[in-house]
C-alpha cells in the first residue's frame, strides 16, 4: 500500500505520472546476465536508500529465487500471473524482498529483509502467457492497467524479461517512453554483443507499431548497455577481449562501467543471495555500485 507521508523524488516520476521510472533488462539472449544485473542494481539502489520493486517476468524464476522465494514458498500466493490475468492488484502480489541467511535448529530456512526493495514474483506459468494474450487481446493492456492504478511510493521498477520478444514482452515494452531505460545486459562474448542489433530492430518495430496511439507511449529506447564478464588482470580470454572491443566500437555512447569477470559471482544462484550482499567486495559487486552511481543512484544521507 502507499505511504502518503513518504516524499517521492520527482525525477523518478517524469511528466507527473503516478508510476515510477522503469528500468527494463531486455534482450533475447539466454544466459545473458539480465537477472544478475537486474537484481544487483535493484539491491544496490535499495541499500543506497531508493525504494524500488523488482519485477520477475521470466518463467525460470531466477530473480525471484535470488530475492528470497522458491516456488514452494509461493504456494497459495498470488504471482505476476494473477496480474496478467487481471485477478489481483499490485498490492496483493508484491512481496518484501529478502535473502537467505541459514537454517534454524529444525532445518527451517531463515531470511533477512532487504529494506527499500520489494518483489513481484515470477511463476513457471509465465511460459504460457503469450498464448493467454493471443486468446484474450484485452490482456495486452495488463501492464497499462497496473501502471495507471498504482498509488505507491516506489521510485523505480526494475523489470527482468525472458529471453524472447513475444506478446507478454511486447505488452510491457510498449508502455515505456523515452524517460524509461532499456538496459540490456550481455556477457563479454561476441555472440551476445551481436544480439544487440536484433534488440534495436525490435525496439524500432515497437515504436513504429505505436506511433499514432495516444494511450500507449510506445517509445522504448536502449539508453544504456551493461557488459559483464569483462577481462581482469587474471582473466584475459580472447572472446572477452574481442567482445569488449566490439562493444566499445559500436555502443560507446551507451556503455555503462564494465562489470568484471568473477567465478565467485555464480554463487549468487547457488546460495540464493544477491551478489551485493553475498560478495560485496567482489569485482562484480564493486562494479555494479559504479553502474548504479553512473545511473544517478548515489548514496542517500539521512
Amino acid at each position: 500500500m502507499s505511504n502518503k507521508t513518504t516524499v517521492v523524488d520527482l525525477r523518478f516520476r517524469p511528466r507527473g505520472r503516478n508510476w515510477p521510472l522503469i528500468f527494463a533488462y531486455l534482450i533475447a539472449c539466454g544466459g545473458s546476465t539480465k537477472s544478475t544485473t537486474g537484481t544487483s542494481l535493484a539491491v544496490t539502489m535499495a541499500l543506497r536508500g531508493y525504494r524500488n520493486t523488482f519485477w520477475d517476468l521470466d518463467a525460470n524464476m531466477s530473480g525471484t529465487k535470488v530475492l528470497g522465494y522458491t516456488q514452494e514458498d509461493l504456494e497459495g500466493r498470488k504471482t505476476v500471473i494473477d496480474l496478467i490475468e487481471g485477478k489481483a492488484t499490485f498490492d496483493e502480489v508484491v512481496l518484501p524482498a529478502r535473502y537467505w541467511i541459514g537454517e534454524d535448529e529444525d532445518g527451517n530456512n531463515l531470511y533477512a529483509p532487504i529494506p527499500n526493495l520489494r518483489l513481484i514474483p515470477s511463476d513457471p506459468g509465465l511460459a504460457g502467457t503469450d498464448t493467454l494474450i493471443a486468446l484474450d487481446p484485452d490482456r495486452n493492456d495488463w501492464f497499462m492497467e497496473v501502471m495507471h492504478s498504482y498509488d505507491g511510493d516506489d521510485e523505480v521498477w526494475n523489470v527482468d524479461f525472458p529471453a524472447s520478444y513475444g506478446k507478454m514482452v511486447y505488452s510491457v515494452a510498449r508502455m515505456l517512453d523515452e524517460d524509461d531505460k532499456v538496459i540490456p545486459s550481455v556477457r563479454a562474448d561476441p555472440k551476445d554483443v551481436n544480439l544487440l542489433g536484433p534488440l534495436l530492430d525490435e525496439l524500432e518495430n515497437i515504436r513504429d507499431k505505436n506511433a499514432n496511439k495516444r494511450a500507449v507511449p510506445g517509445r522504448p529506447t536502449m539508453n544504456h548497455l551493461v557488459l559483464t564478464g569483462t577481462p581482469t588482470p587474471s582473466y584475459q580470454e580472447a572472446p572477452a577481449r574481442r567482445a569488449t572491443a566490439l562493444a566499445e566500437a559500436e555502443y560507446k555512447s551507451v556503455l555503462l562501467p564494465f562489470v568484471r569477470y568473477s567465478v565467485d559471482a555464480k554463487k549468487m544462484y547457488e546460495d540464493g543471495v544477491p551478489l551485493p550482499i553475498l560478495l560485496p567486495k567482489s569485482y562484480p559487486a564493486e562494479d555494479y555500485r559504479k553502474v548504479a552511481t553512473a545511473l544517478g543512484f548515489v548514496e542517500r544521507r539521512g
